[in-house]
This record gives C-alpha cells, structure tokens and sequence, in this order.
C-alpha cells in the first residue's frame, strides 16, 4: 500500500494492515468476548409493590419490565415471581420456582429496543468512539486553525 502524502498540509495518512481472516476472526472474538460482559447483572428482584421485574447491571444501570412483557413470565405468579435472582455470574435471572433462567443480555436488549431514544442516544456514543483516518486528520487540521470552529450561535453573541 502506499503512503499518501498531502503536500499542502505536510501530513501522511498511516499504513493500513491488511484485513484477512485472521484479523477478521481476532476482532469478532474480542466483541464476541466484550458483548458477554456488557449486560450483567448484579442484582435481581421481584418488586411486589409495583410489579415488575427489577434488575440492577454491574455498570450501574437499572431496567424494569412487568412480566407479561417477558414471554417466560407470562402468566407466572407474584409468589413463583419472589424467587427471582440473579445468577453469579450476572448472565442470566434465575426464577428457582419456575426452574427456569433468562438471559441477562436477552433481556435487556428487547427492554431497549421498546425505547427508541435509548437506542440512538446508544448509538451516538459508539459513534463518538469510532476513530479513523479521517476524524484523526481533520482533529489534526482544527487544531491548526486553533480548535473546534466556534457554532454559529456563538458566533452571533
């Protein structure tokens, strides 16, 4: 590959590895890997006086459903529903009475997609994360003109 030089600028766009199966399957294990963390719950709790499923995730968040909107806890009782509890490990919600286990990631998941503001404010943070050659440049060719340029209500006031 060869290095792109800008004359104007004085700067040079870096060296690209080239993509092939094994960097491939690298970066889809490191996702794979972080996407399994990313939704694990600390705790889990049945909450009688407002009836829903509550459960805390270790990053500090905090999700409720009622169960008629979790297809597996359709039609179960507050009583069974007391048993509820986070596994150890964070990945599933384990109801004791109904023998049964939830995915911690699955949840939470279909939770956020019934909110479509959570969704985009998500992903405009990963957005916002996302290097690359072009954003590296122009950060390099702002801060030659002396920053971020000023908004136009700025400007105006």
């Amino acid at each position: 590959m060869v290095k792109q030089i800008d004359a104007e600028e004085g700067w040079a766009l870096p060296r690209r590895k080239p993509i092939t199966k094994e960097v491939l399957d690298q970066a889809i294990a490191a996702e794979e890997d972080a996407a399994s963390r990313e939704h694990q719950a600390q705790e889990a709790w049945f909450d009688h006086q407002h009836g829903t499923v509550t459960l805390k995730l270790r990053d500090g968040r905090v999700f409720g459903a009622e169960p008629g909107l979790i297809p597996s806890l359709q039609g179960a009782s507050p009583k069974q529903l007391g048993s509820l509890r986070a596994s150890e490990d964070g990945t599933f919600l384990v109801v004791a009475e109904l023998d049964l286990h939830i995915s911690v990631d699955g949840l939470v998941t279909r939770i956020m997609e019934e909110s479509p503001q959570a969704i985009r404010r998500s992903g405009a943070r990963l957005a916002g994360l996302t290097t690359s050659a072009a954003k590296a440049a122009a950060s390099a060719h702002n801060g030659r003109l002396g920053g971020r340029p000023k908004s136009k209500a700025q400007q105006q006031g």
